[in-house]
């Protein structure tokens, strides 16, 4: 198992308000752990906002005595929305939140939890497929749900960085969890949605299953695409690769 993490400016931001964190090592009860999360609230209170999100959540798993995943996952996830608010609160910085997805590793199974529209996929080399796990809290996908827009439409790409949920923002928050099986030749991507606003799935999934390419060059790669396509936003991915039993 490898896992590597990439992150990047972009062409438009004049500051990087991602964050990430990946452990190949164990993090509390898990085997691994990764973390991306997207910063919100302008200059500098963006990347406060993530940062302290990230930081929150990794020694909340070191320390806690909570020996259910999901359950774990989600109490981290709660104490970062303290520490976001607290932080806001004292920078009087009211719209300073971020978004998260963490996954943790377990004896080859996967726990997961987003909020927002950061997005976890798996991709399986065997038959050559990639699912996206992660839902995105955002208006557009609201509206797709209930009927009422139509995904890819111009009104879709004109709102869809609309985010109905967020670490920092409310006083309670809701993940969602989920958890998976992670089997030979799976690859594990998380990401922020500066890449999946400027590169498509299939070119996604193309740049992550070319054998050709080293782990490291596929993330390259993956930032250099979205770069080509604009680079509106920063880019941040993680990438694990599980290549035998654990």
């Amino acid at each position: 198992m490898r896992i590597l993490g990439r992150t990047d400016i972009g062409l438009k931001r004049k500051n990087n308000e991602d964050t990430f964190f990946i452990s190949e090592s164990p993090v509390g009860i898990f085997d691994a752990f990764m973390i991306v999360a997207d910063g919100m609230g302008g200059y500098s209170y963006g990347e406060v906002a993530s940062g302290r999100c990230v930081d929150t959540i990794v020694n909340y798993i070191r320390t806690a005595p909570v020996d259910f995943p999901q359950m774990l996952l989600r109490r981290a996830i709660e104490a970062a929305n303290t520490r976001v608010r607290k932080e806001a609160h004292s920078l009087m910085s009211y719209g300073m939140g971020t978004t998260c997805v963490a996954a943790g590793l377990i004896n080859g199974h996967i726990y997961a939890a987003n909020i927002g529209d950061s997005r976890l996929y798996l991709i399986n080399a065997n038959d050559f497929s990639m699912k996206q796990i992660t839902k995105d809290h955002s208006f557009v996908e609201e509206q797709v749900a209930n009927g009422m827009m139509t995904r890819g439409s111009e009104e879709y790409e004109s709102q869809k960085n609309v985010i109905t949920r967020a670490v920092g923002i409310y006083e309670r928050v809701e993940p969602d969890l989920f958890d998976f099986d992670l089997n030979d030749g799976d690859y594990l991507l998380l990401c922020s949605d500066g890449l999946t606003n400027m590169v498509n799935d299939v070119v996604i999934k193309n740049l992550i299953l070319d054998d050709s390419f080293t782990l490291e060059r596929r993330l390259d790669s993956l930032i250099d695409n979205a770069n080509k396509n604009g680079g509106k936003d920063n880019i941040t991915v993680v990438l694990l690769e599980k290549d035998e039993v654990m």
